[in-house]
C-alpha cells in the first residue's frame, strides 16, 4: 500500500510538473535551450551530474520511489544531443536523457536512477544545471517531511534566476532539504551559503541594536527576523549576513579583540547586509535565531554552545517554509500501549497548563495549524471514552477558550489534544515518568480584555443548518498562498495540483470535465479552488480532511433527495410526549417560540397551573424544543436605579440710601435780619415730606432716597445739626441693607425593576383648582410631585441603557392665581443614556442667574464726583438657581446572569 500510494503521488506530481513545463514552453516560444553536454562525476561519497545548455535553464524537479529515481524536466529544451543512457557513478547508478515534443512544447528530461534514498540538490549555474546527490542515506522521517515541502514548490515559478544577495551568490535552489554542496559547484569566491525563511507572527521592521562580546555578534530587532541568508566568502575570508525586509536604526559595534577584525553594515532597499571581516582564516561559525534577532557565534564559542554542525555550509533555500514538527522519538509498534489515566487543565491569567497522567512514556509531536491553535498528538496511546470530551474554558479567567481530547479515527494508537485561544500561543511540552505537561502561554491578549461570546438562543446541532440557510458570514481564506499560470489545463489535473498543495484528499465526480485557463499570483489555495469551481459551475462538500467536488446540479439534487428522505422518515417516526417545565418565563409566552421548531405533526400545549409546556413530536424535535426552552428560560436581570435630584438656590441683595434736609432763617425773630426793607425776612427749607427715625417730626428733607430698613433688615443712622438761635438746622439720615441666602434641596428616589420593564415611583401633592362656569363650580386637581420613570436594558458588556423621565414639580406660594391657588414650578428631564454598572452620570443640569442694579438720583447733582453720593441711592440684587439630576444603575443579580450567558 505504501508503494502504491507513493507511485500514485508521483503520478500526480508528474502531471503537475508537466503542466508547469508546458507553460514555460509557451513563455519562451520557439527559442529552445539546446542541451549539448551531460557529465557524471564522483564527489566524495556522492555524485554530481552537470547538464550544459545554450541559455539559462527553466526546470522542475521531483522524486519518484519504487525504485528510487530523480527526475529533472527542462522546459523549452532540446535534449536530442544528449539523448540516451549514460553511465552513473557513486549513488547514481545511471542517467537517461529523453526528449518529449509536440506542436506546443518541447521538454528535455534527465532521469537519475539512484541506488538508495539520498539527499539531493539541484541548482542553476549560468547555462548549466548542476545536480548533486549525497551518498548518505536519507532517513524515513526526513523523506516523509521532504514530500510536502517539495510538492508546494512545484506550484511556484521554477525558472532559475540570479541570487538577490550578490552577483557571485549561487542561483535559487528548488529543493526540500539541506544537502551538502561540493565546493566546485559554487562560484569561485563563495565557500558556502545558507538561507533561512519562515513565517513569524511579529515580523521585524528595523535592526535596533548590535553588540559583540565573547566571539558572539548579537543582532537585536523590533520583531522576529522572517528571512536571512549567510554567505561565506574567500579572498579575503569574510562572512556576509543578509537580513531581508528590515531597515537599519543603529550603528555597527566596535570590535577590539576576538575572531573578528571588523564589522561593516550597509542598508539597501530590501535588506540590511552585515560583513564580518575575520582575522586570518575563517573560524568555525554558526548563525542562530534568538528572541527578536540573530546571534552569530564564532571560533571557540561554537564549541562551547554547540547545538548542530553548520560547517561546511550547504546551499539551502526556504528551509522553513513548512514549519517542522517538534517530536520525541516515536516508539515502535512492539512497545506497549500507553494508557491515559487522567486529563486536567490548570488555568492561569496568561494561559494555563494541560496535565496528562500516563501509564508510561509516550512519543509526542506538536502541530501548529495557525498561531492561535495547537495540536498535540500522542503515538501508541489509548484514551478512555470518559476522557473524550471538549472543554469550553471561555468562562474561566484564561485566554485559552477550547480544549478537545479524542482518539484519532482510523489511526489506532493515536490520541490528539486540540487547543484554541484568543491570541498567539507559545507552548512547551515536558514529560516525566507517568506525567506529560503541556504549558500554554497566550501572547497579545489580556485576560480582562477577552470578550466572552454571548450564548445565543439556539443549539449546537442547528448551527450548520443555520449557516447553510444563509446566515451572515464573511469568507475568510487561510490557505497557503500560491501562484498559478496555466492555459487550457484539464480541470482534473488542476485539482490534483491543489490537492498536493493543500494536503487535502479530493474526490472528483465522473462528470467533472473541461479545461480552464488560470493566472493567479499570491492568492490562498482555498480561494483559488473556489474561483475555479465557480467558473465551471461546480460545488464542493467537505467531510473532515476530504473534499468532494461535483457539479452544482448534482449536489443540489442530492440535497433535495436528502431533505425528502428526512421528511419521509419523520412521517414514519413515532411521536413522543415531553413535559418541559418553565421556571422564570411564562409558559404561555414560551409556547409560540417552541412551536416554531416543531414539525407539522408536532403540537404544544400549556398547563398554566404548573407553568409546564406539553410538547408532542418526534424525538429530534422534542430535543430541539428542550434545548430552546433551556436556553431561553433564564433568570431575568434586575436593575436598581438610584437618582439624586439636587436643587440649589442662592440670593444676594444690597441697598444704600441717604436722606438729608433742614432749614435756614434770617429775620428779626432769629436776630439775623437782612437789613433790607424787602426781603427783610428770609427762610430756606427742604421741600420733600417724610419722616425718619432719630430725626425731628418735620425733618424738611431736601433729598429723600432711603432704603428699606427695619427689624431684622439693614441699619440706619440719623444726625441733627442746629444753631443756638434756631436760624440754621440740618437733618441727615444714612441707611444700608444687605441680604444673602442659600437653599439646597436633595431628592433621592430609588426604584428596582426587571430588564426591559418600566418602573415608576412618585411622591407629591394634588392641588385643587376651582373653575366657575354657567354649569357651576368645577374642581380639578393638578399634580405637584417628585417622580422617576425608568426603562432599563442590560447590554452584553455589563452596561445599562436607560430611558429616563425624571421630574420634580413643586408648588410656588410666592406666585398665586386669581383665586389664590399657587403656581407650579416644573423641573423635568427626559432622555436616554448608556451607563456602566455602578457608575454615576449627570443626565440634566439647569443653571439660572438673575442680576439687577437700580439707582435713584437727583438730576445733575448726582453726577458731581464724590458730592453726588448725597443725591442718590443704590440697590443691587443677584439670584442663582441650579438643578442637577444624577443617575446610578446597579445590576442586582449580575453574578447569576453571567453564569447563564
Amino acid at each position: 500500500m505504501l508503494e502504491e500510494s507513493a507511485v500514485t503521488r508521483g503520478k500526480w506530481m508528474l502531471a503537475a510538473a508537466w503542466a508547469v513545463v508546458l507553460v514555460g514552453a509557451r513563455v519562451h516560444g520557439a527559442e529552445l535551450n539546446t542541451l549539448r553536454g551531460l557529465d557524471v562525476s564522483r564527489t566524495g561519497s556522492g555524485a554530481q551530474v552537470v547538464v550544459t545548455g545554450t541559455r539559462p535553464p527553466t526546470f522542475t524537479v521531483f522524486r519518484l520511489s519504487g525504485p528510487e529515481r530523480l527526475v529533472v524536466d527542462l522546459s523549452s529544451a532540446d535534449a536530442t544531443g544528449i539523448k540516451g543512457h549514460h553511465e552513473g557513478s557513486g549513488p547514481v547508478s545511471g542517467v537517461v536523457a529523453s526528449q518529449f515534443s509536440d506542436q506546443r512544447a518541447s521538454v528535455g528530461r534527465v532521469l537519475l536512477a539512484l541506488d538508495k534514498a539520498s539527499q539531493y540538490d539541484v541548482r542553476a549555474d549560468g547555462n548549466r544545471v548542476v545536480i548533486s546527490v549525497d551518498g548518505t542515506s536519507q532517513s524515513v522521517d526526513a523523506k516523509r517531511a521532504e514530500t510536502p515541502a517539495r510538492t508546494e514548490r512545484m506550484t511556484a515559478s521554477v525558472e532559475a534566476k540570479p541570487h538577490p544577495v550578490a552577483a557571485q551568490a549561487p542561483a535559487k535552489v528548488v529543493k526540500a532539504e539541506s544537502a551538502a554542496v561540493p565546493k566546485a559547484a559554487l562560484p569561485e569566491n563563495v565557500v558556502a551559503a545558507e538561507a533561512d525563511e519562515r513565517e513569524v507572527s511579529n515580523p521585524a521592521q528595523h535592526i535596533t541594536a548590535m553588540s559583540f562580546a565573547d566571539d558572539t555578534l548579537s543582532i537585536r530587532a523590533d520583531g522576529d527576523i522572517a528571512r536571512y541568508e549567510v554567505l561565506e566568502l574567500a579572498d579575503p575570508p569574510r562572512l556576509a549576513v543578509d537580513l531581508f525586509g528590515v531597515g537599519l536604526a543603529t550603528r555597527a559595534p566596535r570590535v577590539k579583540s576576538g575572531a573578528l577584525r571588523d564589522v561593516r553594515v550597509g542598508a539597501h532597499a530590501d535588506k540590511v547586509r552585515l560583513v564580518l571581516d575575520v582575522r586570518g582564516t575563517m573560524p568555525a561559525y554558526r548563525v542562530d535565531r534568538a528572541n527578536r534577532g540573530l546571534e552569530v557565534v564564532l571560533g571557540r564559542a561554537v564549541a562551547r554552545t554547540w547545538r548542530r554542525p553548520l560547517r561546511p555550509r550547504a546551499v539551502v533555500a526556504s528551509v522553513a517554509e513548512v514549519e517542522p514538527l517538534r517530536q520525541t522519538p516515536v516508539k515502535s509498534d512492539a512497545s506497549p500501549v500507553v494508557e491515559v489515566k487522567d486529563v486536567r487543565f490548570e488555568e492561569s491569567s496568561s494561559g494555563g497548563r494541560i496535565v496528562m497522567k500516563l501509564s508510561g512514556t509516550s512519543g509526542w509531536k506538536v502541530d501548529r495549524p495557525d498561531p492561535r491553535s495547537a495540536v498535540l498528538t500522542l503515538d501508541n496511546a489509548r484514551l478512555p471514552k470518559k476522557f473524550e470530551r471538549s472543554l469550553d474554558t471561555s468562562a474561566l479567567d484564561t485566554p485559552v477558550k477550547m480544549i478537545s481530547a479524542f482518539s484519532v479515527p482510523g489511526a489506532g494508537g493515536k490520541v490528539r489534544l486540540v487547543v484554541a485561544a484568543d491570541g498567539a500561543i507559545e507552548e512547551k511540552v515536558s514529560q516525566s515518568a507517568g506525567t506529560l505537561s503541556w504549558r500554554l502561554d497566550v501572547k497579545g491578549v489580556k485576560t480582562e480584555e477577552v470578550a466572552v461570546a454571548q450564548r445565543t438562543a439556539g443549539f449546537t446541532t442547528e448551527a450548520p443548518a443555520y449557516a447553510a440557510e444563509g446566515a451572515p458570514q464573511q469568507a475568510r481564506y487561510r490557505g497557503k498562498r500560491v501562484s498559478f499560470e496555466f492555459k487550457d489545463i484539464d480541470i482534473q489535473n488542476l485539482l490534483r495540483v491543489i490537492a498536493e498543495i493543500s494536503k487535502k484528499n479530493i474526490v472528483v465526480a465522473d462528470d467533472v470535465s473541461g479545461k480552464v485557463t488560470i493566472r493567479l499570483r499570491n492568492v490562498p489555495w482555498d480561494q483559488a479552488l473556489d474561483l475555479v469551481l465557480r467558473t465551471k459551475a461546480l460545488g464542493k462538500e467537505e467531510f473532515g480532511n476530504i473534499i468532494r467536488i461535483a457539479p452544482l446540479k448534482t449536489l443540489e439534487e442530492e440535497a433535495r433527495l436528502r431533505q425528502e428522505r428526512k421528511k419521509s422518515l419523520q412521517q414514519q417516526e413515532d411521536l413522543m410526549v415531553n413535559l418541559l417545565p418553565v421556571n422564570y418565563a411564562v409558559a404561555a409566552d414560551m409556547a409560540a417560540r417552541v412551536k416554531d421548531v416543531l414539525s407539522e405533526r408536532g403540537s404544544v400545549t400549556v398547563d398554566q397551573r404548573t407553568n409546564v409546556l406539553i410538547v408532542k413530536d418526534v424525538r429530534s424535535n422534542t430535543e430541539r424544543a428542550r434545548s430552546l426552552v433551556r436556553s431561553l428560560d433564564t433568570q431575568t436581570p434586575q436593575v436598581l436605579i438610584e437618582s439624586r435630584i439636587v436643587e440649589a438656590n442662592t440670593s444676594f441683595s444690597r441697598s444704600l440710601g441717604v436722606q438729608w434736609g433742614g432749614q435756614a432763617r434770617a429775620g428779626q425773630a432769629t436776630g439775623n435780619s437782612t437789613g433790607l426793607i424787602f426781603p427783610n425776612n428770609l427762610a430756606v427749607t427742604g421741600g420733600v415730606t417724610g419722616t425718619g427715625a432719630g430725626l425731628p417730626d418735620n425733618p424738611n428733607f431736601a433729598v429723600n432716597l432711603p432704603t428699606g430698613t427695619g427689624q431684622g433688615v439693614g441699619g440706619a443712622m440719623g444726625f441733627t445739626f442746629g444753631s443756638a438761635g434756631g436760624a440754621l438746622q440740618l437733618n441727615l439720615r444714612l441707611s444700608a441693607a444687605e441680604n444673602e441666602g442659600s437653599v439646597k434641596t436633595i431628592s433621592a428616589p430609588k426604584v428596582t425593576t426587571l430588564d426591559n420593564n418600566t418602573a415608576r415611583i412618585n411622591q407629591g401633592v394634588s392641588i385643587p383648582f376651582s373653575q366657575t362656569s354657567a354649569q357651576g363650580v368645577n374642581t380639578t386637581f393638578v399634580e405637584a410631585r417628585l417622580s422617576l420613570e425608568v426603562t432599563p436594558h442590560i447590554t452584553q458588556d455589563g452596561s445599562v441603557l436607560m430611558s429616563i423621565n425624571a421630574s420634580n414639580n413643586q408648588p410656588d406660594p410666592s406666585s398665586t392665581g386669581a383665586n389664590g391657588q399657587p403656581s407650579i414650578q416644573r423641573k423635568e428631564a427626559n432622555t436616554q443614556v448608556l451607563v456602566k454598572d455602578g457608575d454615576t452620570t449627570v443626565i440634566g443640569g439647569i443653571y439660572v442667574r438673575r442680576g439687577a442694579t437700580q439707582v435713584n438720583s437727583v438730576p445733575f447733582l448726582s453726577r458731581i464726583p464724590v458730592l453726588g453720593l448725597l443725591f442718590k441711592n443704590n440697590s443691587e440684587t443677584d439670584t442663582r438657581q441650579e438643578l442637577l439630576i444624577f443617575i446610578t444603575p446597579r445590576i442586582l443579580n449580575r453574578q447569576t446572569i453571567a453564569q447563564t450567558l
